[in-house]
């Protein structure tokens, strides 16, 4: 019994941990330009064959080739927010239909050029083994997703501080309460539009970039991870950052408890599915205000 239970405080923490890294964008871009961003599967494909692009077909070592991929990744969103947000920002369907079709084609593309076949690999680990963890019979974790788990947190932890601390930051969120509000006072709504689409971005290439050395990499990954970001999101309340965080340890804990204390790791996303369908039954606006970023 004490097995199980430090087996599940362990593994919530971690994964729980990383699932705020793969969600935390998403809630960010719902909170504040108040859409649902189905083109965000696009982010962890691209993070991973991007580097490796850069890596096998131009032969760069690894810190230039992330330093490249992430040059591309703010790129592509500029051009996502100038060529599809702000152009169609008040005709959802149109919007929701060209971001999904963004995901499908960086799906596609990295799919033709490197196919599962091409055993791409990232060698992002921070720390090889293994760590032993607990009294007794000792848990088996991953150095690499323990280390993961911190800078999930301290990441987190900052991302916090800024909406909270800094002029910027809570210009973001007068932003995404009032829109019009917000123009009044003289706020650059077009500027921390795009600064927000480039900040949602480094959680997920963060969370990718340790977790690619660890868990399975395929072109179509990227659709697992938008279902944890979303159901994160949404449990969470659409935006709010402190919600989004009980959210992702809350998923972490029912994953924890399907795979290691009833063993049917294939019912995790089940359970998640469940529990969020329970409480959003219960609670329709999540665990959080919505109309917040904190």
């Amino acid at each position: 019994m004490w097995t199980y239970i430090q087996t599940v405080v362990i593994y919530t923490f971690v994964l729980g941990s990383i699932y705020l890294l793969i969600a935390l964008g998403f809630s960010l871009i719902c909170g504040v330009m108040r859409i649902f961003h189905l083109g965000y599967a696009y982010i962890f494909p691209l993070t991973v064959y991007g580097t490796w692009m850069f890596m096998s077909a131009l032969g760069w070592p690894l810190i230039p080739s992330i330093l490249g991929m992430v040059l591309i990744q703010f790129i592509v969103a500029v051009l996502i927010y100038k060529g599809m947000i702000k152009k169609y920002m008040y005709t959802e369907d149109v919007l929701l239909t060209a971001l999904l079709l963004v995901a499908l084609i960086v799906e596609q593309a990295a799919n033709y050029f490197y196919p599962i076949q091409a055993g791409v690999y990232l060698q992002t680990t921070l720390a090889d083994g293994i760590y032993e963890i607990g009294y007794g019979e000792k848990i088996v974790v991953p150095k690499q997703l323990i280390i993961g788990a911190v800078i999930a947190l301290l990441m987190t932890g900052a991302f916090v501080f800024f909406f909270i601390k800094t002029k910027t930051g809570m210009a973001i969120r007068a932003l995404s309460q009032d829109i019009y509000s917000s123009k009044i006072v003289g706020i650059n709504v077009e500027t921390l539009y795009m600064f927000t689409m480039m900040i949602v971005l480094l959680p997920v290439i963060i969370g990718m970039l340790i977790v690619a050395p660890v868990w399975s990499v395929e072109p179509g990954m990227g659709w697992l991870y938008m279902v944890t970001a979303i159901l994160v999101a949404v449990l969470g309340g659409l935006g709010n950052i402190k919600g989004t965080i009980i959210a992702s340890f809350l998923i972490g804990f029912t994953h924890a408890i399907v795979c290691f204390v009833i063993g049917e790791p294939r019912f995790m996303n089940l359970s998640a599915l469940i529990l969020v369908m329970v409480i959003l039954v219960i609670r329709p606006q999540g665990l959080a205000r919505s109309e917040s970023l904190w």
